[in-house]
């Protein structure tokens, strides 16, 4: 059966009087009936007429991929974009660069310059990084880098159909402009975020140590325990000297070494005159477990010497009660015996105060040397 348009006489007399006398002389005869079965969409813009036959012979297949491709009646080149190929196929490509972006955040090699500083700072603001250990909230990482694939993914099968011509080359040839298009958008999206997010120039340089601004005069807690030698101790002992409290505990694997070899670098650095106003006393995280003996191998281990450094510990719910009025707060996790904790360095001047209270940040490194330095020499340093 074949479906044949006829135009109606008024429409035959305007062409005719437009084409001339010999060039539309057939328009009124009946079209030739073709075994074939067409259709014919026809759509107006601008003026111009666009015409998609398709015959029989072209199939079911054809018809999908025109469609799929962006034709349709009606003339909005937005409606055809959304509803055809090209939007699922720049947001596949969109996506691609996003992910791209976050696993060289998250994977590459850290500098020094402004990549690698913006890609610290992101991952600081984002998952809680820890410059010096290295560790981060990976639960984070992996929700941030799943979802732009799961939103993709379900584009994907909304969109499934129009999907359907990409099967060839010839079809990813045509809509190479929408994969272009998106993943611009995405480059230029994330550039600005760059741009925007990297530090300023200079500002991995230390600040000058603000001193007396930020000086505390806070009541240190009158706690007394036993150190790693098995001596008692108390802080009230060492009033006139400065002491530097953390607190670490023996199974600690992640920040603990780091504390130590912190505090380690610290009190080499420090001038011997003032070094020799200097205390640590190092809480454990850990009464429970924490017995003498290891106590005595972490100090060993890591270079110190009794009486300058002591690893203190006592009876659990008083050791818990002074970490608790510190602030170092620590939680075990009862499934794997890890304990989070806060990673302080509490400076008590030689009055018995709290006078500053620093983290194992890298940018506070120079800060707390300064601070041991000033407060030494209160105590009678040079």
């Amino acid at each position: 059966m074949a479906i044949t348009s006829v135009p109606d006489e008024s429409t035959l007399a305007a062409l005719r009087a437009s084409a001339g006398p010999t060039g539309l002389a057939d328009l009124s005869a009946p079209a030739a009936h073709s075994p074939r079965h067409s259709t014919d969409s026809r759509s107006h813009d601008g003026g111009e007429a666009k015409v998609l036959s398709l015959s029989k012979d072209s199939g079911p297949q054809a018809y999908r991929g025109a469609h799929a491709a962006g034709y349709s009646s009606d003339p909005s080149a937005f409606r055809r974009f959304f509803a055809g190929t090209g939007f699922p196929l720049a947001l596949l490509s969109a996506a691609c660069v996003y992910e791209l972006f976050l696993l060289a955040i998250v994977f590459a090699p850290e500098t020094t310059g402004a990549w690698g500083g913006f890609a610290r700072e992101f991952k600081q603001w984002c998952f809680r990084y820890d410059a010096r250990t290295g560790g981060m909230e990976w639960a984070a990482v992996w929700v941030m880098l799943v979802e732009p694939a799961f939103v993709t993914g379900v584009a994907m099968m909304l969109w499934r159909r129009a999907l359907v011509p990409l099967r060839t080359r010839a079809a990813w040839r045509q809509h190479r402009a929408a994969a272009a298009g998106g993943a611009l958008a995405a480059s230029v999206a994330m550039a600005a975020l760059f741009v925007y997010g990297r530090p300023a120039a200079g500002a991995d340089a230390p600040l000058p140590f603000p001193g007396e601004r930020i000086r505390t005069h806070l009541a240190a807690p009158a706690f007394s325990f036993v150190d790693q030698t098995g001596r008692p101790f108390a802080l009230g002992e060492l009033r006139g000297r400065v002491v530097l409290v953390t607190g670490i505990y023996a199974m600690c694997s992640i920040s603990c070494p780091e504390i130590l070899r912190e505090t380690r670098t610290l009190l080499e650095s420090l001038p011997a005159a003032d070094r020799a106003h200097v205390a640590i006393a190092a809480l454990s995280l850990n009464p429970e477990e924490d017995t003498m003996e290891l106590m005595s191998r972490v100090t060993a281990a890591y270079g110190f010497t009794h009486p300058e450094f002591r690893y203190l510990n006592g009876e659990p719910a008083a050791m818990h009660a002074a970490l608790t009025s510190l602030g170092f707060a620590p939680v075990k996790n009862p499934r794997t015996g890890v304990i989070d904790h806060g990673n302080l360095f509490l400076v008590v001047d030689p009055q018995g105060e709290i006078a500053y209270r620093f983290t194992l940040d890298a940018r506070h490194r120079p800060w707390l040397r300064e601070a041991l330095t000033s407060l030494a020499k209160e105590a009678g340093g040079s």
